[in-house]
């Protein structure tokens, strides 16, 4: 069983200056991302990983290739690792959301676990597929491995590890290209976590 993780966010990526639902569109790293990368491959040099997993979005993608680097891995990509899917809401603006879909958004708001965008996918629904896969990857393997994922998939993840909600899943803050570090305890059952990046 694997004993610890290292848990990532991608890199950063060009909004166009504003809040967006991003969700699955496919937006690649943009200059400060690559950069952001390097300063994890950096990081993560001294250390020793036994494999690396990504979410097949090309931010992912890319932030787990810079970071295997020199090390002789390749990242596995994991289909269920892929960030929330916003529906008729992706890669539109927070704001004109809210101006279009006054009592949706406040849905949403009110209700953040269950609440589903058209054609879309609700936090709950994607809690259910990236826990699923996480299980199978820590019984599988061994050591010590990498995830490089998004802001919503680490959340997820998260809330269910640490026994938190998911309505309280922004208390979990996932900047670009931060590392959090997640050991588990046999004795205990348990994973523990920290931000060490």
């Amino acid at each position: 069983m694997v004993e610890k993780i290292y848990l990532i966010r991608h890199g950063h990526i060009n909004t166009g200056g504003e809040k967006r639902y991003l969700g699955v569109t496919d937006i690649p790293l943009d200059d400060l991302g690559i950069e952001q990368a390097k300063s994890l491959k950096s990081y993560f040099h001294p250390i020793p990983i036994d494999a690396v997993f990504t979410s097949p979005l090309q931010r992912c993608l890319k932030t787990s290739a810079i970071l295997c680097d020199g090390k002789n891995l390749v990242s596995e990509v994991v289909e269920n690792f892929s960030e929330i899917n916003m529906g008729d809401w992706e890669n539109r603006s927070i704001a004109t959301i809210k101006s279009l879909y006054p009592e949706a958004y406040e849905q949403r708001g009110k209700d953040l676990e269950h609440f589903t965008p058209p054609h879309g996918e609700s936090f709950k629904m994607l809690s259910q597929r990236v826990i699923k896969a996480f299980n199978a990857i820590v019984l599988k393997y061994s050591g010590t491995i990498v995830i490089v994922a998004h802001a919503g998939v680490n959340r997820m993840l998260l809330t269910q590890l640490l026994g938190k909600s998911i309505n309280d899943m922004f208390s979990i803050e996932q900047p670009y290209a931060c590392v959090g570090e997640l050991i588990f305890e046999p004795t205990k059952e348990q994973w523990h976590y920290q931000r060490v990046f």
